[in-house]
Order: C-alpha cells, then structure tokens, then sequence
C-alpha cells in the first residue's frame, strides 16, 4: 500500500508523465559483480534440467538456466529482498515460493513474477523466512501441488489446501499451563529497539478513599531472565509522572506472587521534575485520586535477550485488602518498542519435508522440540526421539521409511524404521561439524550429501554407503573473473564459507549446488570436485560510485574498492587483497583524481574508523588513523556505532578533504563530527566547531561556489541541515522542514538539495527553501541524489525504506522539479542509496544492494 501512495506522486507528477513511464519502461543494465555476500536458499527446477533458483540475504532471487553458470535477478513483485527458503511445486514446474521477510511470495511463471501470499506477513500469520531460522521451510506435496506446509520462525507449522491463498494451523507448541486471564509479555527479541513497553488507562475506584491506600500493586510471575532496567510509571490527570524503583530483580521471581509498591518506591519522573522544579520540591508521593495511567518499561539490549513477565491484575493495596483496577481477561493493552503479547512461542520450524512414496507423510524439523512427524498429512504430529534443537530433515525419495535429520552440532542421524529409531551417523564427520541440510539421491537411498559449519568455515561430505562412511570435498575453483574480490587469494581454490542451502538437481542427481557465504558453488560430479558459480549474483552493497579517467571506482561494505576499466563490464579489486585486519571490513565513499584515490573504512575487527589513501591509482595503499578517534564513538549514532560516510572535496583544492563521522562524544572520549584534512586525506584534524547535531549518514557537502560554505546533515534531534560560512569553525541549523536528512547535494552553481520525506531547494545557500515534492508520508524517505552538470533543470532522487522490503523507487525531472517521473523500469533492486551520473557517457548509475547504469 506504501508503494501504491507513493506511485500518486501526489499532485507533483504529471498524468502525462505517469503514461509515458508506464507505456515505455526504463530499461537498466546490470554492471556489477558477484559474490562476495551471503547466500541463503536454492532449489532446482523440477523438469527443466540447469534451471536452479538462488535466494540471498539482501538481494531476492536469482536464477540460472545455464547450470549456475549465470545468474540474474527475478525479482518483480517480490515483497522483500531477504530470501531464505524457496521451493518449487512438481505439479506446475513453473510454480516457485520463496520465504521472505516479508512473507511467502508465489510465481506461476518461472519467477518472473512474484505475488505475495494473504496474510503471510510477519504481521499477520508470520510465514516468513528469517536469517537462521528457515533452512528450508516450504513443502509442497508432490502430487497435489494445491497442498502447502509451512513452518513459521514463531513455532507454528501451517498447512494451505489451496496453493497457499488460506491457511490453518497444523502444529503449534502447547500452552505452559498458567491462568487463562493472564497477559503475557515477551520484552525484546521483537526488533532492534532498546525498550519495550505496554500502557494503560484505569480509573481511581470510587468505593475507595485516597487516603487508605497503602501502595500500588500487581500479580506478576517472571522467567528467571533478568532485564538491565525496568519501571512502572504512573501518571495523573495533572499530567504528573510517577516513576518505580528499578524492578529489573522481580523478574528472577519464577513462581506467582505480590509484588507491592509503597509511596516511597516511587520518585517523581525525573525529566518531569526537571521541567517543574518547585512541584519536586514539594513531592511527598503519588496523588492517588489523580492517577489514571499506568506504563510498565524494560531498558536494555533486548535484542539480544527476551525477559518475560505475567501478570494478571494491577491493583491498589490498602490495609483491608486490595481494589483491582485492571485484570486481564481483556488482555487489550497499548504496546510500543521492542515486545510481542501473547503465548510462548515455540522455536523456529526450521525445515519441513513431505515423501514421495506417501504424501501422507510430512516430517518438520523444529528449534526446540526435535523432530515432528505427521501420518495423516498434517492433522496429528508426534514428537520422534531425536535431539530437541534439529535444522534440517529428508526423507528418502525413493523409500520413506528411511529420514535423515540434521541436528546442529549432535550431527547427523538416520532411521531406518519410519522414525522409531536411530543411528548416529556422525563419528567419521569433521569434529564439531554444524550440520545445515542434508540431501539423498531419488535414485540410491545411500547416496547422501550433507553441509555444516564451524564458524564461519564450511564443510562438505557425501556417502555412498547410508552415512556409514564420509567422503569430505569442501574446496572449490574459484573464479576470479565473476567474483574479483579477495584476489591476493592467489591459489585458485577457496574453502566453503558458512555453507545454508543444499540442492540436488532432480533431472540429474550428480548435480549439487550449495549456497553459502561469499561464493556459491556447482558440483556436477556428485560433491567430488567444486566450481565457485557467482557470475551475474550481484549482492554487493555499493556506497559508493565514482568515474575519472574513463574508469569507475565503486566502494562496497565487506568488499572494499574496486575498478573498472570498461564501464562496469569487469571489475578488479584495489583493496584489499585477501583478509587484512586492518581493513577488511566496510569502504564507505571515496574520492578519486587521477592517481589519488581516498576511501573511508571501518575494519570488522573492532579496530578504530581510518581512511585509504593510494597516490599511484591503488597499486599501494596507506591506512591513515592520525587525528582520528582512537575508537569508534557509539551515542547518538545511526547503527550503534560511528561510521565514515560522508566525505567531501574542497572543489577549490583537491588536497582539502572533509570527513564525517557519526556520534556524539561520551563517556570522555571526542565522538565523530567532521575533520579536516590539507594534505590529500594523510592526516586529519577535527573541525574547531561541530554542528549541533553529530549523528548522519551521508550528508556532508562543500560549496562549489565558496570553499568556506560547508553543509552538513543532521538526523533525529537537532537533525536539519547545519551550515558554516567559516570553514566549520561555526555552524548554523538553517533547515528544519525535515530532522531525518540522510544526504545533501550541492550542484556547481551552489543550489542546494536536502532530502528527507520530501525533496527540497534552497537558491540563497539556505536562507529560504522550495519544497520540490509533496509525497504522501509512508515511511519512505529520499537518500539518492544526483543532478546533470549540464542541464540544472534536470536531477535524480532514489526513493528507500530501511526495512528489507522492495518499497522503493527512481525519479528524475527535467524542468527542475515541476514534474517527476517513474523511471525504476526493470532494475533488479528498487531502492538504490546512491545515484551517479556519468556525463561523459551520459549514464545514470545506481548503487545500493547492486550496480545498475541506465542511458539518460
């Protein structure tokens, strides 16, 4: 529906306009590379022999027809770029699911085309597929191609009857056993906010006086899982906040009981007492007659950890009893950050497997109940005598009565009865092996192939014996050429990395492929011998795109730089070579001039933000730290810690660099800001004055018209658009339309353009602004900026969500921003970060998730 809002462009775009993008739409050229991310899903067609589809985690689908020799993307309609499981339906070949974040999208066309499913969503019935907990979680029955399972990342497996369009629940985790007049709630491990929270309104009761009140209870029993913070507010109609003790401790009470505040747990809220100093001054505790809202907060990293807590009334004590103001068998509460209500969730239904010989049979393997087997296709399910936490499962196709179940680090076991009973077939594996998927031959049951992990190293064994003995091929040839990352890796084989995805091609048994991290892989022998097959897998996150000399230069996170000599037909890589500690990790932007190339860079390996200088086009490179921070600032930033995403050239002398990095100083350490370098980006030093706000992402621009003119922009509080006239010695906020200005473009005759939920101008260096567009407020916002030197009136904006979905688009105007245009047309990735024109070839690139270039 976003995206529909968006397509309106309100009242900015013209019908005329909208009819001639529909009527002809843009064509763009892919021009990136492949490999170098992770790959997460795979599944061969099931007639259409070297036809295999390939899911990442950041970039959708792929598909090959030449055996994983190519790759393109196939991603029209599909709701969300993470893929984590795909499977196709034997019935109609062309017929492929793939489990997004997003939901379970359909093809009928060979993915072509996706649909999303109804009611799917992670909102709704939640089958999805999610990093780490979708190995391979759609099924189809093999002779009725309209049956579905599905196995939910929230503990539930579902069954469709109708290709998908409904859906019942065939399995979910039974109930703990506590009240039916309980609310439950989970603090965290929802989504990445550091608080969790529900609210509510009640009423002093009438029946009571004030003055009997002895302290303000509830019944509540915990998990044992302590949270780093947690308060009960109370507020009054005087809009007076009363906060708890710190209550993080009760959560370690595991069994039923009273938990009882007097007057003297509780302290005027802080912020509240700030703003009304003299009321603090009088504060003898809650004015119970007022208070009619209650708010009950867990603060910490819980996103990492999920406290629980039950309760089942909230109350007023008094000498004689208790007065109830609130039970729950309305469990209606306001909810708001990280949280979910609701009973507990099983773990994640992590693969789900149907036979060939009775369809009957479906098997699920589950994160914390081990294996689950149904006999009546899905109504009844037993719990099989395996390890609780399983990660893959697979019947034999030619006899159902022998499974193999992967589970983790216990290895890998098979039965030979149906489930009854089982063998451990791991002695012979790699010690400590993880074992991800497991496949078997249609043809010889013993024929089994399986991959595992040991951190971020992978394995491949294959037997031909039933598991008795392994045959280990974890090597591949690489291909330099389709993935030039990591050159210096000069042997020409590489090891797995993290393998997830293990198919077999049905047309042809000998044929394997596995999905992995950094480079997927073809076997066409059966597992002996491995080929690295990345070509055409764009799943590069490029920040960062430059031309200079007929060349182009395109920083990515996790690759480093690269080059291209032929307009992005090729690439080669300038840094690093192989694995570096000291700057292996994320190139955020770079600026090149003949044979001076500078790039930003944050290292994985915990060490402080730097920049790369090369003065001889990249055959060498400096790691430049001098005037830094010394570590990498974490208050007030966009992703939890500093990064160096913006630079800047002083047009007027290319040896003056600027560099943002986010973060306010804390804890006695400086934080980021912007420095400044005079000599070519060899040493730095950080700006006199700061602007007001230190948290951005890209926005930091010098003046073409005024060296001294800088412009930075802010997000969050005190975000805008800051300006100096001095050099950055002082700073101004001279645009407040908008506090969440991701970037900023400053054309040669000093317009300026700020981004946020609209595009606006400024003609005047920030006196006064033109709002450009008024699109509907969606959650989009404008990152991607780029105007034509030549042609003021024409510019280029990119439209993104932070989400992984595919809401997203690619505008341009020609009569300076009367009009705008659709021009997304066929790009495999819809919400690029960064758009750069290339006058001399009068091409607009597009960089994000992928590289695309399109004629204009």
């Amino acid at each position: 529906m976003a995206r529909c809002r968006w397509l309106i462009l309100a009242a900015m775009v013209t019908a005329a306009a909208s009819a001639a993008a529909a009527a002809e739409p843009v064509h763009w050229d892919w021009c990136g590379w492949g490999g170098g991310g992770f790959f997460y899903s795979s599944a061969f067609h099931p007639t259409q022999n070297g036809t295999v589809y390939m899911g990442g985690d950041v970039t959708g689908v792929y598909k090959s027809v030449d055996h994983g020799k190519s790759w393109r993307l196939v991603n029209n309609g599909l709701v969300d770029y993470g893929v984590f499981s795909l499977a196709c339906d034997r019935t109609a070949p062309d017929t492929v699911y793939a489990a997004t974040a997003g939901g379970l999208c359909k093809s009928t066309d060979g993915a072509k085309t996706w649909q999303l499913l109804p009611k799917t969503g992670p909102r709704d019935l939640r089958i999805t597929g999610e990093k780490g907990k979708s190995t391979r979680c759609i099924a189809v029955d093999p002779r009725d191609g309209k049956v579905l399972y599905a196995g939910s990342p929230a503990g539930k497996i579902y069954r469709s009857g109708d290709g998908g369009e409904s859906w019942t629940v065939a399995w979910q985790k039974a109930a703990d056993g506590d009240p039916a007049d309980m609310l439950r709630v989970q603090f965290g491990k929802v989504n990445q906010d550091y608080y969790g929270g529900f609210w509510l309104p009640f009423a002093f009761p009438k029946d009571l006086a004030a003055a009997d009140v002895t302290g303000f209870g509830l019944s509540f029993r915990g998990d044992g899982t302590i949270p780093q913070d947690c308060f009960l507010t109370l507020k009054d109609s005087a809009g007076v906040s009363y906060r708890s003790r710190n209550l993080r401790d009760v959560f370690g009470q595991t069994a039923w009981g009273e938990i009882v505040l007097s007057p003297k747990d509780f302290v005027l809220d802080p912020d509240w007492a700030k703003k009304n100093p003299d009321a603090a001054k009088a504060y003898t505790g809650p004015d119970w007659a007022k208070v009619n809202r209650l708010d009950f907060v867990c603060v910490g990293p819980l996103m990492n950890a999920a406290p629980v807590g039950k309760f089942t009334r909230f109350y007023y004590a008094t000498a004689a009893g208790v007065k109830v103001v609130r039970a729950f068998a309305d469990k209606s509460v306001q909810t708001y950050g990280n949280l979910r209500l609701g009973s507990a969730q099983g773990g994640p239904v992590q693969a789900i497997a149907v036979a060939d010989t009775d369809p009957k049979l479906v098997i699920a393997a589950t994160d914390d109940s081990g294996l689950l087997l149904s006999s009546d296709a899905g109504t009844t399910w037993r719990a099989l005598n395996t390890p609780t936490r399983a990660t893959t499962v697979a019947f034999a196709p030619s006899d159902a009565r022998i499974i193999y179940g992967g589970f983790g680090a216990d290895g890998l076991h098979k039965s030979v009865d149906g489930g009854a009973t089982w063998q451990n077939l791991s002695a012979s594996l790699p010690k400590g092996l993880s074992v991800n998927e497991v496949a078997i031959s249609p043809k010889d049951a013993n024929r089994v192939a399986l991959i595992g992990s040991v951190g971020w190293g992978g394995a491949f064994a294959w037997s031909a014996d039933g598991g008795k003995t392994w045959t280990q091929s974890s090597k591949m040839t690489v291909d330099h050429t389709a993935n030039p990352t990591l050159p210096g890796d000069s042997t020409p084989t590489a090891d797995l990395s993290a393998p997830r995805n293990l198919a077999l091609n049905p047309q042809n048994p000998d044929e394997l492929f596995i999905a992995a991290n950094w480079r997927p892989a073809m076997s066409s022998d059966g597992g002996r011998t491995w080929a690295e097959s990345a070509r055409g897998a764009d799943i590069s996150c490029v920040y960062d795109v430059r031309f200079d000399g007929g060349r182009v230069y395109a920083a990515a996170m996790d690759e480093g730089t690269l080059v291209s000599e032929d307009n992005g037909g090729t690439w080669r890589a300038l840094w690093p070579a192989k694995w570096d500690k000291e700057m292996s990790g994320h190139n955020w932007r770079l600026a090149v001039s003949g044979q001076h190339i500078v790039a930003t860079c944050s290292p994985w390996d915990s060490v402080p933000n730097r920049v790369l200088v090369s003065q001889d086009g990249g055959k060498t490179v400096q790691r430049v730290t001098a005037g830094l921070p010394a570590s990498n600032p974490s208050a007030n930033t966009m992703w939890g810690t500093g990064y160096p995403r913006a630079l800047a050239v002083d047009p007027k002398d290319p040896k003056v660099f600027y560099l943002g990095i986010d973060g306010d100083p804390a804890d006695g350490k400086p934080g980021g800001g912007i420095f400044r370098s005079e000599d070519g980006g060899l040493t730095w030093k950080a700006l006199p004055g700061q602007p007001g706000s230190r948290r951005m992402f890209f926005g930091l621009a010098v003046d073409p018209t005024d060296a001294k003119r800088l412009f930075w922009g802010a997000c969050g509080n005190n975000g805008g658009v800051w300006r100096s006239e001095d050099g950055g010695a002082t700073w101004q906020n001279v645009f407040k339309n908008d506090y969440w200005v991701f970037n900023l473009h400053v054309a040669a005759d000093g317009t300026i353009y700020v981004p946020g939920k609209n595009l606006w101008r400024s003609t005047d260096h920030g006196a006064t602004w033109k709002q450009l567009t008024r699109f509907p407020d969606s959650g989009r916002v404008i990152v991607g900026l780029e105007t034509d030197p030549a042609n003021p009136q024409r510019l280029w904006f990119s439209a993104s969500t932070w989400d992984g979905s595919d809401d997203g688009g690619i505008y341009e105007t020609t009569d300076g921003g009367t009009n705008w245009t659709e021009i997304t047309g066929d790009t495999g990735y819809r919400k690029p970060l960064v758009l750069r024109y290339n006058p001399a070839t009068k091409e607009l690139w597009a960089a994000g998730v992928c590289l695309h270039k399109t004629k204009r």
